[in-house]
């Protein structure tokens, strides 16, 4: 069965549907909602958003009957949501960072968009200082240049056999919901390794969605490597070069207008560097400070984070700033499901919109540098 949604040709702008999935969609204003029917004191039901509650800060959702055939109980749904939030949270850490930062973007009806177009704009010339203010000053208007990105649909499915449902049911056992969690993980994992730019940038529409390392508009830098070429540890290099070539970072992030807060992005193998003490090797004594203590007393550097998905010798420094990267919120993981064969199998779909939206001014100037290490010296050298 393929469930898909079609413009019609003879009445533009009007949307045609078929199969069960796509047609409740479009009833539903591509609310994923209208997928998730729950059998509540012997019926159908399904949940409704009606509106936003002033007072709690929260949607208002109502439970309103339905004849769409519903095949889990409330408790079931419960069970899989808390299996997939559970399993998705700490495999979208670098996600939600950004949306913890206060750079998160929500789209409403996202669903039913495919791209987001947004306007790159130039500076203006400075203020005119004159003593009575009827000097007059220039009057000039900034460039515009138009932008859009693809908004792809990042999803896992797995699905019941409704005899597996049926012997839940008549053991009083729940469901096992350790599939939903592993397929949460798959989704939330892709959208970390989409936001990080380790993933494909995908493309569509003319747009691409990029992460940082793979963002055109990044600025790059080469970092001394700390390690020789059989993986030991190279005398010559010490903790404070590459405090040095973070200040040198940051001040090329400042010339381009990019001034922090920053967060710097390392893959799992400097943890041993960052964690070693910070005069050690400089001085020859040892002290009650690590490396990354020492680069986190750097102005306008905020923290310093491990990602275990960025490749091997990977710095990354970003802005944490509205102008340099957004996180833009689509859909929230969710699970939808749907019935085939007769309703003999259920199949279901954890699916999310979460998506990073990379930013430069109008000239090219962005908030992110990507630091690689250099080529690791020869051991007998």
């Amino acid at each position: 069965m393929v469930d898909f949604v079609m413009q019609d040709d003879v009445r533009v702008g009007n949307l045609g549907a078929s199969g069960s999935v796509a047609s409740l969609l479009l009833q539903h204003n591509f609310d994923p909602r209208c997928c998730r029917p729950f059998i509540w004191n012997g019926r159908s039901y399904l949940s409704k958003h009606v509106g936003w509650d002033e007072k709690t800060r929260k949607p208002k959702i109502i439970n309103v009957p339905t004849t769409n055939a519903a095949t889990l109980r409330r408790e079931d749904w419960i069970m899989i949501d808390q299996a997939v939030v559970t399993a998705a949270r700490p495999r979208l850490r670098f996600f939600n960072e950004l949306r913890q930062a206060g750079l998160n973007v929500n789209l409403p009806n996202a669903l039913g968009k495919t791209v987001w177009q947004y306007e790159k704009q130039s500076n203006i010339t400075g203020a005119t200082v004159s003593m009575d203010g009827i000097r007059k000053g220039d009057a000039d208007r900034p460039m515009y240049d138009m932008e859009q990105m693809p908004l792809p649909v990042i999803h896992k499915d797995f699905s019941f056999s409704a005899r597996q449902i049926a012997v839940a049911r008549n053991s009083n056992s729940p469901i096992d919901a350790s599939t939903a969690a592993a397929a949460s993980q798959r989704v939330a994992e892709e959208v970390e390794k989409l936001a990080l730019g380790v993933a494909e940038s995908y493309t569509f529409g003319g747009g691409k969605v990029y992460g940082l390392l793979n963002y055109p508009n990044r600025l790059t830098k080469v970092f001394t490597n700390p390690w020789l070429s059989n993986g030991e540890r190279d005398p010559s290099w010490s903790p404070g070069i590459l405090h040095r070539e973070i200040l040198a970072s940051r001040k090329a992030l400042a010339d381009r207008q990019h001034y922090g807060p920053f967060v710097i992005y390392v893959s799992s193998d400097f943890d041993e560097v960052l964690d070693d003490d910070y005069s050690l090797n400089t001085a020859g004594i040892s002290s009650s400070i690590t490396l990354r203590e020492r680069l986190s007393k750097v102005d306008a550097i905020k923290a310093i984070r491990t990602s275990e998905f960025l490749p091997k010798g990977s710095l990354v420094m970003l802005e944490m700033d509205q102008n340099t990267i957004q996180a833009i919120t689509g859909l929230d993981v969710t699970t939808i499901q749907w019935q085939t064969e007769g309703g003999f199998e259920i199949h279901f779909k954890v699916l999310c919109m979460l998506l990073p939206r990379l930013k430069s001014d109008y000239y090219g100037n962005c908030g992110i540098m990507h630091g690689a290490l250099s080529v690791a010296a020869d051991a007998a050298a």
